[in-house]
């Protein structure tokens, strides 16, 4: 009898192995929750560590929209909240508001270049960033596209998290979103510090990334060693999302 249960029991394990190594690669999992009309939605939140000071100064929320190959949409309200003294003097500006990327396109209700005609509540941004001039400061690292994933993961592994370091350069080879999130920056030496945790099925749940102050100040501020650190959270692997051009 006990020879019986054994058999049994290492029947079952044999038949789950199959089912458990198909999500044990994270790329192979996030592959498996692309395509067309299909996305994820996320929440993130941008502070900037000044000494031993933090101060959150921007909120997003939105979704994004796949195809087969990766992020091809997004849909992004930002609440940015106003402070004065220290750097936040010497930053660049940056708004509340919604910008929608599709078709390559960005259209924004307050364009980084451009305006909203009259009457109108959306302009088209000249400047095509994703997120608009918001995006800067927020999260640029985007685990949703696969060659982005595959090279975090080549950080240093605790459990189901991942940590390291990755240039802008390095990062701009790999990721459409940055290039367009940061179309000033490719090439650049500036270095990502980051921090990703996979749910249960092996996807992207927390991302935080943490990037110099350096490049968002004017021109001569000495900014030191203060940083943007996003903590970005996602859901809703593989739900439906379909994003349009707004009207009006």
């Amino acid at each position: 009898m006990k020879r019986m249960i054994v058999a049994a029991a290492m029947a079952v394990l044999l038949a789950a192995a199959p089912a458990q190594a198909a999500v044990a690669d994270p790329v192979k999992a996030l592959k498996a929750k692309l395509g067309t009309g299909k996305g994820v939605t996320f929440t993130d939140v941008t502070s900037l560590l000044e000494d031993s000071k933090k101060t959150t100064f921007l909120r997003r929320k939105g979704k994004l929209q796949f195809d087969k190959s990766g992020v091809v949409a997004s849909d992004i309200t930002t609440d940015h909240k106003k402070h004065t003294g220290g750097l936040f003097d010497d930053m660049r500006p940056v708004s509340s508001g919604r910008s929608i990327w599709v078709g390559g396109k960005v259209y924004s209700t307050d364009p980084m270049v451009g305006s909203v005609p009259k009457g109108k509540k959306w302009g088209k941004d000249l400047m095509p960033m994703p997120g608009g001039f918001s995006g800067v400061y927020s999260q640029v690292v985007n685990p949703a596209e696969p060659a982005t994933l595959k090279a975090l993961l080549k950080g240093e592994r605790n459990g189901r998290t991942y940590s390291g370091k990755i240039s802008y350069s390095d990062l701009a080879k790999v990721s459409p979103w940055f290039r367009a999130a940061m179309p000033l920056s490719r090439g650049d030496t500036a270095v990502i510090s980051y921090r990703l945790t996979l749910d249960a099925r092996n996807l992207p749940q927390r991302l935080v990334a943490a990037h110099l102050a350096a490049i968002h100040v004017l021109e001569g501020v000495d900014a030191g060693d203060s940083r943007f650190s996003t903590e970005t959270r996602y859901s809703g692997w593989g739900s439906r999302v379909r994003i349009t051009a707004p009207r009006g």
